[in-house]
Order: structure tokens, then C-alpha cells, then sequence
């Protein structure tokens, strides 16, 4: 009879301690012990797992074009249904939500498979996962993805690009996993880049088979197109400045020979600083046999320019040094007729009982025929130059990027609130 007693008074101290542990607990405690003991983290949920998948893009880090790949900044949100999370309220106070640790539950590997490096922001503070109690399971995290992105270097500075960042499982075929986003990419946070402009954002559903399994895929493509002011400003027009320098320069009116020689390494001098300029875009584009950037293909147009400009030269000097050779033979009317010069006939005079032949005058036509070349040259060589030069700066009045990413990001706030 004693033990008796014993037990039951056991039993109540044991009872009373329980119902004072859990109400010192309180009911989300008790709710977190009471979902992590009937699920199990290392079993998918049963069926067939509807995955809604969904990104905000929060900016562009950059695109290496060398290594032809994008760092992004995203949110990503992806939401799933758990009949083993979910809980009555009335038994739980009313709690409608609660949030568990992530290494907690069963997490779908869900990976980027165009991906290089990947961070993520939270892993040092263990970003809980908010579980409804219909089983709903919302994880979102941001993350900072490095992913492939092939180049197209053939209208370099004015070029577009697009991105892919492609979501699919690693393990689970789409009999398991199938993923689906509501919408587009989100931009209600986006930052704009500096250098890239965003054109536009998009998303399909697809399907990708890897290691003999097909798996669900959600692709997110990411369109930008490049700001060109400053490559103009810092490699056009340098390279504009030196040419046209070396344009003038090279026809340029001398009193020597010896000066005129001097055109030469004037001509050589800018040739060689416009190829160090040449150089500032090749290491920023890929090194590809398939096609040539449209600045390369101006900064080569240019040099041969001054290539051409530089061998004529030596043209101008021997038409100039033909006034001064022994025959005295005056220019050809074609000559004077094709440079609107006037015929002049030598001049002769008397001194001393004996007639005298002024040779200055001949001389004079040749250097007046030289004159005229250079004059003539240097106008043309010029015209030639700056054509494209305008043409490229007209290009990028024309693609004005910052005004079509602003009326985008516009639209895309729009269109967020309705998810919101």
C-alpha cells in the first residue's frame, strides 16, 4: 500500500513539473519539439514536391569579359508544401507560423548548374526557415552567384548580353521535384551598375538531363547592354586627338629638308602610341578568332590611316625637291589644272650685257604644287578619320540605356506590387 502511494505521488510531482516546464516554455517551444520529432530531415516529403521558385535581382557586380562570366547579387525565395510540418493551432495557442533551423528539416538541393562560385550571406548567422502550419515551407536567402555567361565581344563597346542563371535539383528527377516561378525576376530592389545597363529580365521552365536523369530547370535570363561613353572618352579620343596631330604634322609646311624629314618619326610616333592604345582593349575583351571588336577594328582603321599618311609624305617631298634639280622643268598642266595653280613662265632679265634666267621660279611652282598636295591631303586623311569617329559618337546618342533601364525597373515595380 505504501508504494502505492509512493508511485502516485511520483506521478503527480512528474505531471505537475511537465505542465509547469511547458507553460514556463510556452507553446512555440513546444511546437518546435513537436515538429522536429515526427519529421525526419533525411526524407523528401511524400509524392511528388512542388517547388515554387522564385529570384529578385538585386545588382550586377560585374561581367568579366576575359573570363567570360557575371557575378549577381539575389533573393531567392523557394516555397514548398510538408504535411509533416504541419500542426493544429488550437493544440499550439494559436501560432499560425514558426521558424527552424535550417540543418533542421529536409531542404531540396536545389543548385545553380552554370555556376563557378557561389556565396552564401547567411550561413554565419544560421538563417532559420519559416514553416507555416498547413505545412507551407518558405526558404529565402540571398546569395552571390559567379555563373557562365558567353561573350559576344563583335560590337564591343556598344554590345548586349544575356546572362542565363539556371536552377534545377542535382539528384531529384521532376517525377520528384518540379520547379515552377510565378513570375519574372523581381527588380523592386535592384541597384544599378555602373558600367551595364539592364535591358530586360525573363524566365522559362525547361528540362535538363544529366547523368541519365531528366530534372526539372528553371532558367532566369538577364539582359544588359554596355555603357560606351567612357570607352569613347578614354580610348576614342585620345586615339582621335594623336591622329589628327599627326595628320596635320605630317603635311604640315616645312622650310628645310632636313625638317621635312622630320615627318617620318612624327608619323612612326603615332603609330606606335595608338597600337599601345589598341593594346588597353585587348586585355579587356576575350582573346577569340571569331570575331574582331568594332573599337579594335577603329583603332586599326586609324593606324593605317596614318600608315598611308606617312608614306605619302615622302611623295610631297619629291615634288618639292624637283625645283630645285638642273633641268628647270615646270610642273605639267595637269598638275596645275588638278590643283587650281596658275602658269607662271621664268622670268628673265639683263645685267651687265648678259641675260639672266630666274630659277627661283621654278622652284617656286614645285613648292607651290607641294603646298597645295599637303593642303589637299591633309583635308582628305582628316574627313576620312573623322567619319567613323563622329559616326561612333552618334552611336552612342542613339543608345541611350540609362533611359530604357529606368522606364524597365518603372514597369517591373508595377508589375511587383501585384505580388505583393
Amino acid at each position: 500500500m505504501q508504494l502505492f502511494e509512493i508511485f502516485i505521488f511520483l506521478q503527480t510531482v512528474t505531471l505537475g513539473i511537465s505542465q509547469f516546464t511547458e507553460q514556463y516554455q510556452g507553446s512555440s517551444s513546444r511546437l518546435t519539439r513537436h515538429l522536429l520529432e515526427k519529421h525526419n530531415k533525411c526524407s523528401p516529403p511524400d509524392g511528388r514536391v512542388d517547388i515554387s521558385h522564385n529570384i529578385e535581382l538585386v545588382h550586377i557586380i560585374g561581367i568579366n569579359e576575359l573570363n567570360q562570366n557575371m557575378q549577381v547579387l539575389v533573393y531567392i525565395v523557394q516555397q514548398w508544401q510538408d504535411t509533416s510540418l504541419s500542426w493544429k493551432t488550437e493544440e499550439f495557442r494559436g501560432i499560425r507560423n514558426t521558424w527552424l533551423p535550417e540543418n533542421s528539416i529536409w531542404i531540396p538541393d536545389i543548385i545553380v548548374f552554370n555556376t563557378l562560385e557561389h556565396k552564401m550571406l547567411l550561413d554565419a548567422v544560421r538563417s532559420p526557415i519559416k514553416v507555416s502550419f498547413t505545412g507551407e515551407v518558405t526558404y529565402a536567402y540571398p546569395a552571390i552567384y559567379t555563373v557562365l555567361c558567353q561573350i559576344g565581344i563583335a560590337n564591343f563597346p556598344f554590345d548586349d548580353q544575356v546572362c542565363k542563371i539556371r536552377f534545377a535539383s542535382w539528384a531529384y528527377d521532376e517525377d520528384k521535384i518540379l520547379l515552377n516561378a510565378s513570375h519574372k525576376p523581381l527588380l523592386k530592389n535592384y541597384a544599378p551598375n555602373e558600367e551595364w545597363a539592364l535591358q530586360d529580365v525573363d524566365m522559362a521552365r525547361k528540362e535538363y538531363e544529366h547523368e541519365e536523369t531528366v530534372v526539372s530547370e528553371i532558367i532566369y535570363y538577364i539582359k544588359v547592354a554596355r555603357k560606351p561613353f567612357y570607352y569613347l572618352i578614354s580610348l576614342v579620343v585620345p586615339s582621335y586627338i594623336i591622329c589628327v596631330l599627326s595628320i596635320a604634322g605630317l603635311f604640315a609646311r616645312f622650310s628645310t629638308k632636313h625638317e621635312r624629314q622630320e615627318r617620318f618619326t612624327l608619323g612612326v610616333t603615332a603609330i606606335l602610341s595608338m597600337a599601345v592604345l589598341s593594346l588597353v582593349v585587348t586585355e579587356k575583351v576575350p582573346h577569340s578568332s571569331e570575331s574582331v571588336p568594332l573599337l579594335i577594328v577603329y583603332m586599326h582603321f586609324i593606324i593605317i590611316m596614318v600608315t598611308i599618311a606617312t608614306i605619302l609624305t615622302s611623295t610631297v617631298m619629291r615634288v618639292h625637291a624637283k625645283g630645285f634639280r638642273t633641268h628647270f622643268l615646270s610642273p605639267p598642266n595637269w598638275i596645275r589644272k588638278g590643283l587650281f595653280i596658275a602658269r607662271k613662265h621664268a622670268a628673265f632679265f639683263q645685267q651687265h650685257g648678259q641675260v639672266y634666267m630666274d630659277i627661283h621660279t621654278t622652284a617656286e611652282q614645285w613648292g607651290e604644287v607641294s603646298r597645295r598636295m599637303d593642303y589637299l591631303l591633309a583635308s582628305v586623311f582628316i574627313i576620312i578619320i573623322s567619319t567613323p569617329t563622329l559616326y561612333l559618337f552618334y552611336m552612342c546618342y542613339q543608345m541611350d540605356h540609362a533611359t530604357a533601364e529606368r522606364i524597365l525597373l518603372e514597369n517591373a515595380k508595377r508589375r511587383d506590387q501585384l505580388y505583393y
